[in-house]
């Protein structure tokens, strides 16, 4: 064994009273510990703190490689020729200290990436090219990842590593992803390689079978709500009939960038071609030029944001100078920031001739709306509201390895359509104008994530002081006219009175909402307010494996094991997730191996032998071991979750091996788990039911003296259609006076009685019993019955 200790051989010093060790742990930094005594004569010098330690094997295997994180500490070891001889304690940690010693810029999260471009974003985070990162090539997907604030790296590093089924390494300066158990290590019995008295299993009673799972996770948002109010002129305060559903209060700053410190910061924003046109100014971020070609100079925000919800984007303190062309303050669908990809953002154009500039709203990839002059001597706020009813747009993925190998479960995206509401404000001496309206509309199917651009150059000569993006919750506020009608009704800005907004929602303690308008915006007699938001409800899901609960009758026991708990990681957020949690759990707790754990003692000789190769095999975390034993019947691959290296002086090297192995039922691996139950949780659920889809495109049409009309913009199911109840989550046979209606077409009237209704309507199929949408879209009307829109 050669120990290196910057640059220098340490090997002789290496005192045999107490090993060597190297501790391993799955996604984790390794620890290095060792005690030297140093000749008297002063030819090897005392290791210092910060001092790079390699540690390599005669054949060439590199087992540690890292810094001295403490400064050595000497232990008195007896009375020497010369006096006293001291031995000193080293340790050491594995290469990514050099990330953890850094601060990471703060994330509000990023959606739909890769784990390989999550640990990639997390190395950007820190600013540092310490660590090379060529070796992150792993593509798992990873549904949503929202980075622990004030975290190490090296703890982010291996949550986004656990969320694909992951395992990274950082080992002679570089980073490494593989996959859990792509590297498998076969211990037999038959062949001498598995020694059976080196090998202990452990028995736990905390995790026995599990056939009947249920999983709760966060709060989420249940019923598609649209409710009507009638204006008076003095109103502002309009109490809702249901809590809005307003999310993680983390999610409301997504992006704040002041654009203060120069350089640009490469941590949060990236170039998708040269840099060499932006830079940072006593005026803020500054343009100066470009190469002509759609997005071949555009600066964009490093995470891909997740397009749920309602979410403003907002550029202020916009000028433009005569001559620009491009694109400002815009969201596009793909990393590839072509003009025909943004779903929405300000088209920069200049006249011929006199280079005059103006802006036009760019929607999904056309303009969409009227031009706008801009004044080169004045300053504008431009802003974007795009709102999507729903919050979580790619599923959660659970990974676990049942007895038909790795499956996973969830993952999949939620299609969605969309709203759009842009305006641009002239400020002219710090005095504000009156925001304009260049487009309100809807926008089609939205994609899963944007992209966020401050600006795509073509030739833009300008500067902008900041750049904001916000998640708002659900809500989204209409405006229509007195003696208007739905079809006509004009969006309103919604979220604080420094944002241009109008009125915003809020959600109190005792589990009530209220939609309020700032003073100067009340709605005027005749005039009918129009607010969409979703409820709030606890999601949970709950998955039964009928195979194992007939076999356990059949063996004379009691027929259902239980578990009930909350799924941690992957975070779930929504009930879908809840359920595909489950169904990843009850697949790993009725395997065959469902709780097997326990501690392998070996060498890295007989490693070696194993590997049938006649060269070390080494072992880390995340590797497999294949256990075969025909006198135990054993035949089980579980996953190495630590393994503690032991080294004593040898020639040749003799590397004692202790692994700690189990599987995904006896130690949670990519689903992590608690058995805490929130008190909101309502249990028992039901039982891996089958949805239809939610109607989260149905508007209503029209508002009369006696009737609702409504549009699904669905075509019902073969057999079924849309039943209408004045009370939720009461849905199924009969003819109860809950129920309002039922239809077989996409396109009918509610009948309507009194000023305050409330209805809830779902999908429902042809089996028997009738399948319904998992959530109701809501109409709440508060209006005169005279009201007519």
């Amino acid at each position: 064994m050669k120990i290196l200790i910057s640059n220098t051989d340490y090997s002789a010093a290496l005192d045999a009273v107490r090993p060597l060790t190297v501790e391993r742990k799955l996604n984790e930094p390794s620890i290095c510990r060792m005690w030297l005594t140093l000749p008297a004569d002063g030819s090897l010098a005392a290791p210092l703190r910060n001092q790079r330690v390699v540690l390599a094997g005669d054949d060439g295997t590199v087992y540690f490689t890292g810094y001295l994180a403490v400064s050595p500490l000497p232990e008195y070891a007896g009375l020497g020729m010369a006096g006293p001889v001291y031995r000193l304690e080293v340790q050491a940690v594995s290469d990514e200290i050099l990330l953890d010693t850094q601060l990471l810029s703060p994330s509000a999260g990023v959606t739909g990436a890769t784990v390989s471009a999550l640990v990639q974003g997390l190395v950007t985070r820190t600013g540092s090219a310490s660590l090379s990162t060529a070796g992150l090539g792993l593509t798992t997907q990873v549904s949503h990842f929202a980075p622990e604030p004030g975290a190490l790296w090296s703890r982010l590093a291996g949550q986004a590593a656990t969320l694909g089924r992951a395992a990274y390494r950082a080992v002679n300066g570089a980073l490494a992803l593989m996959r859990v158990g792509s590297a498998v290590h076969t211990l037999n019995e038959a062949d001498g390689t598995l020694a059976l008295n080196a090998l202990s299993l452990t028995a736990s009673t905390e995790r026995a079978l599990a056939n009947d799972v249920t999983v709760c996770g966060a709060e989420e948002p249940v019923a598609y709500v649209t409710e009507f109010f009638s204006g008076d002129e003095t109103t502002l305060a309009f109490p809702l009939s249901a809590a809005p559903y307003m999310g993680p209060a983390a999610a409301e700053k997504i992006i704040r960038e002041l654009f203060q410190e120069s350089p640009i910061d490469v941590r949060r924003w990236g170039f998708s071609g040269r840099d060499v046109y932006f830079s940072i100014t006593g005026n803020g971020l500054t343009i100066n030029g470009g190469n002509g070609l759609d997005g071949q100079a555009a600066m964009l925000w490093n995470d891909q944001v997740e397009a749920g919800g309602t979410l403003l984007l907002e550029a202020v303190g916009v000028n433009l100078s005569p001559g620009s062309t491009g694109i400002v303050a815009a969201l596009y669908s793909s990393e590839l920031v072509l003009a025909t990809n943004c779903v929405a953002g300000f088209r920069v154009s200049s006249a011929m001739g006199t280079g005059a500039v103006s802006i036009a709203p760019l929607v999904q990839g056309s303009v969409a709306g009227p031009s706008y002059a801009l004044d080169p001597a004045h300053q504008y706020t431009l802003r974007v509201w795009v709102h999507c009813p729903e919050v979580e747009r790619i599923t959660q993925a659970y990974r676990v390895t049942g007895d038909a190998g790795l499956m996973e479960f969830g993952g999949g995206g939620v299609v969605a359509q969309g709203r759009v509401l842009m305006e641009a404000q002239e400020f002219v001496d710090g005095v504000a104008g009156m925001p304009v309206v260049l487009y309100d509309g809807a926008v089609g199917y939205l994609p899963g994530t944007f992209t966020v651009a401050a600006a795509s150059s073509l030739n833009l000569i300008g500067t902008m002081r900041s750049l904001y993006l916000k998640g708002l919750g659900t809500q989204w506020v209409q405006s229509i006219a007195a003696g208007g009608t739905i079809a006509g009704a004009s969006s309103l800005p919604v979220g604080a009175v420094a944002d241009g907004a109008a009125c915003h929602m809020t959600r109190s303690s005792e589990g009530t909402g209220t939609l309020t308008f700032y003073t100067g915006n009340a709605p005027v007699l005749g005039e009918t307010v129009m607010a969409t938001y979703r409820t709030q409800g606890r999601s949970v899901g709950r998955v039964v494996n009928a195979a194992s609960q007939a076999a356990l009758a059949a063996a004379g026991f009691p027929a259902t094991a239980v578990w009930t708990g909350t799924v941690t990681a992957p975070k779930g957020r929504s009930s879908r997730d809840c359920r595909n949690a489950a169904q990843a759990l009850v697949t790993a707790a009725t395997s065959v191996s469902a709780a097997w754990s326990g501690m392998y003692k070996t060498t890295n000789v007989a490693l070696a032998l194993s590997a049938g190769s006649g060269s070390s095999a080494d072992v880390w975390p995340g590797d497999a071991l294949l256990l075969q034993s025909s006198s135990l019947r054993l035949d089980v691959q579980v996953v190495v979750r630590a393994a503690t290296l032991e080294y004593g002086a040898s020639s040749p090297d003799v590397v004692r091996y202790a692994i700690a192995f189990s599987n995904d039922w006896a130690n949670d691996l990519s689903v992590k788990t608690s058995r805490t139950v929130p008190e909101d949780a309502w249990l028992p659920a039901a039982v891996s039911p089958t949805y239809l889809a939610n109607l989260n495109g149905l508007v209503v049409t029209g508002i009369s003296l006696g009737a609702v009309t409504v549009a699904t913009n669905v075509t019902p199911p073969a057999g079924g259609g849309f039943e209408v109840r004045r009370r939720d989550f009461a849905f199924g046979p009969g003819n109860d006076p809950d129920l309002a209606i039922r239809s077989v077409v996409g396109n009918f009237d509610i009948p309507r009685a009194t000023e305050s209704e409330r209805f809830f309507v779902r999908m429902y199929d042809g089996a028997t019993p009738a399948n319904y949408s998992e959530f109701s879209a809501g109409i709440f009307v508060n209006l005169p019955l005279s009201a007519s829109v």
